[in-house]
C-alpha cells in the first residue's frame, strides 16, 4: 500500500417522477442549463435520501504535475474532458443510507451518518443493483476521470476547497484514528463534501497506467485492480491529494473503504 504500510436527471418526465425532481431546463439545442453547483435529492429505497450535485461538461489536466509535493509516477498529467454533465453525490454514502436499501450494516465504526465503509468494489455493486431496482436504472460509480473532475471543481491545487488539508479533510494528522459524520468539514467550489479524506471511494474504473488525452475516459475492459481514490482518515497527507490513486483487488473489505455515487443517463 502507498498509504501508511505505510443528464443527468434523466431527460424524461417519467425520470423526474421516479426521482422526485424536476425535469432539467432545455435551451434550443436541447443542450442542459443545469450550471455546475446545482443539486437534487432522490428518494432510496427504505425511505433514506440523497442528495446530489451537477458537474457541468467541461475540460481539465488530470493527474499532478511533476513538482507537485508527495506526487507519485502513476499521475501522468493530461487534459480530459468530460462532454456529458452527470450528477455526484454531495456526500459519502452514509450507513444511514446503507441500512435503507441493504438492510444490513458492516461497517467497523458504527455511526447513521458516518460514511459507510468495510465495503468491497463488489458491495458497492451490489448497493447501486437494489438502488436501480427500484429508481430505473440511473446510479452507477463514478469513472476516475469524472471523481477527479469533481474533486478539483475548476482547481488545479493538490487541494480543492481550502488552501491547507486540515481545512476540508478529516485524515492521518486530525481524525483520531477513525471516520468522522459526512459534511462536518467546507465542502469544494460545487458543494461537494469530503472528496479528500475520511473515507477512500471506489470508481468504477479497472486500474490503468494513465497517459494522453483522452474524451470521458472509463478505464480498460478488465483488469486485476480497481480504483480507489480521495485518501481516508488513516492516510497521511500526500495519500489525500487531488491525483492521489490506490488500486485494490474488487474483493477486498476494509475499513478504510467507501464510496460514493454518480446519477446519469447512461447508468450500466
Amino acid at each position: 500500500m502507498k498509504a501508511k504500510l505505510h443528464t443527468l436527471i434523466l431527460a424524461t418526465l417519467a425520470s423526474a417522477a421516479i426521482f422526485g425532481a424536476e425535469p432539467a431546463a432545455q435551451g434550443p439545442s436541447g443542450a442542459n442549463l443545469h450550471k455546475s453547483g446545482d443539486t437534487m435529492t432522490v428518494d432510496l429505497p427504505g425511505g433514506a435520501t440523497m442528495e446530489f450535485v451537477w458537474c457541468a461538461p467541461g475540460t481539465f489536466e488530470m493527474g499532478s504535475p511533476a513538482d507537485e509535493a508527495g506526487r507519485f509516477d502513476d499521475e501522468s498529467r493530461h487534459a480530459v474532458t468530460i462532454t456529458r454533465g452527470f450528477w455526484i453525490g454531495k456526500y459519502e454514502v452514509t450507513q444511514r443510507q446503507w441500512e435503507s436499501v441493504m438492510h444490513s450494516n458492516q461497517s467497523r465504526f458504527k455511526g447513521s451518518d458516518h460514511p459507510m465503509e468495510n465495503i468491497s468494489w463488489h458491495d458497492c455493486e451490489a448497493f447501486i443493483h437494489r438502488v436501480n431496482a427500484k429508481l430505473g436504472g440511473a446510479m452507477r460509480l463514478p469513472t476516475e476521470a469524472e471523481w477527479e473532475y469533481a474533486c478539483r471543481a475548476g482547481s488545479d491545487a493538490p487541494v480543492s476547497g481550502g488552501e491547507k488539508l486540515p481545512d476540508v479533510a478529516w485524515y492521518d494528522s486530525n481524525s483520531g484514528n477513525r471516520p468522522h459524520d459526512v459534511g462536518r468539514k467546507p465542502p469544494n467550489a460545487w458543494g461537494i463534501y469530503d472528496m479528500h479524506g475520511n473515507a477512500l471511494e471506489w470508481c468504477q474504473d479497472w486500474y490503468s497506467v494513465l497517459s494522453g488525452d483522452a474524451v470521458d475516459p472509463r478505464g480498460p475492459s478488465s483488469g486485476s485492480f480497481k480504483v480507489l481514490r480521495g485518501g481516508c482518515w488513516f492516510f497521511y497527507e500526500r495519500d489525500c491529494r487531488c491525483a492521489y490513486r490506490l488500486k485494490r483487488e474488487p474483493n477486498i473489505r476494509n475499513c478504510i473503504f467507501g464510496f460514493r455515487l454518480v446519477c446519469s443517463g447512461d447508468a450500466r
